[in-house]
């Protein structure tokens, strides 16, 4: 059995990567731990750090396909999925996992791709049930449509575009028809625009909120009284509008080729800016709520 001088100079002679190698293989003597400890603490090395660079212990965790909480050298901590180990190079490869199911601007948080290196990791642990907690088990998160919620949203846009031309042709010549008209058009395109996923003029998907969520069953008061306040306001700028026209310049009144009159055009533009109101604050409203709710506020 080596000495506690051969084992020094086999331990000097030794490169960096060759002394930290041996000394995460374990299974000294304590001597040879000894001495070893001291030329690593020489080299300002530790034993800790030689674990972590060639045999990390969180290594036997990290199956592919494992969900789990990384926690870096740094203090970061990233919830992800693993998706291979590199022992070649040294670098677990890690899909991340986004904590919000929403960014600022509205989007949904996309998973991004990592690759780490194992001397960075101080610790995996494996989370099995991660994803059936907030906010990853928030229904929004999904961009499957279910067929109840399909059938419901493709009702409510047929009834907003096509339904919407008889239903003021039948209430027009009514008392308030028109106004009866608007509210009933203008609750559905409110509806639509609010909950379902929709293009953006950016090329990227604007994205649609879940009834099952409990983020919007928390919200659906507010959203109610929001929303009959917009009905109140679009009632009487119309009801204005309308009983004002009489009283205007005849020009205000005169039809161009399309049948359109300036009055008409002006009370258009008004409503539909009311209407892009609500729905963008409404989706404003729900976005936040989601970055700000936990369990606890819905029990």
């Amino acid at each position: 059995m080596p000495g506690t001088k051969a084992l020094d100079e086999h331990y000097k002679a030794l490169s960096d990567e060759e002394l930290l190698k041996l000394a995460a293989g374990g299974g000294f003597t304590e001597e040879a731990e000894r001495v070893l400890g001291n030329e690593l603490a020489r080299r300002n090395f530790t034993f800790d750090e030689a674990r972590r660079h060639f045999a990390p212990q969180w290594l036997d965790k990290a199956d592919v396909g494992k969900i789990g909480v990384l926690v870096l050298e740094n203090g970061e901590r990233i919830t992800a999925e693993v998706a291979g180990l590199n022992e070649e190079s040294d670098q677990l490869s890690v899909t991340v996992i986004p904590s919000q199911s929403f960014t600022r601007n509205g989007h949904p948080s996309r998973r991004s791709h990592r690759e780490i290196p194992f001397h960075k990791i101080v610790s995996f642990e494996p989370q099995p049930h991660l994803l059936e907690q907030w906010p990853f088990s928030d229904p929004c998160r999904n961009s499957k449509t279910s067929p109840p919620r399909f059938l419901f949203l493709s009702t409510v846009f047929l009834c907003m575009t096509i339904g919407s031309i008889p239903l003021f042709l039948l209430l027009i010549s009514k008392p308030f028809g028109f106004q009866e008209a608007s509210i009933i058009a203008y609750t559905l395109w409110v509806v639509f625009f609010t909950f379902a996923t929709t293009g953006s003029r950016g090329g990227g998907n604007v994205p649609g909120y879940k009834f099952t969520c409990p983020v919007i069953k928390s919200q659906a008061p507010h959203l109610l009284w929001r929303h009959t306040c917009f009905l109140v306001a679009l009632f009487t700028l119309q009801t204005a509008m309308l009983a004002a026209r009489p009283h205007l310049p005849g020009w205000w009144n005169v039809p161009d080729r399309k049948g359109m009159t300036p009055c008409g055009a002006a009370l258009f533009l008004l409503c539909f800016a009311l209407l892009w109101t609500q729905i963008l604050s409404n989706r404003s409203l729900l976005n936040r709520a989601h970055r700000e709710f936990s369990p606890s506020q819905s029990a």
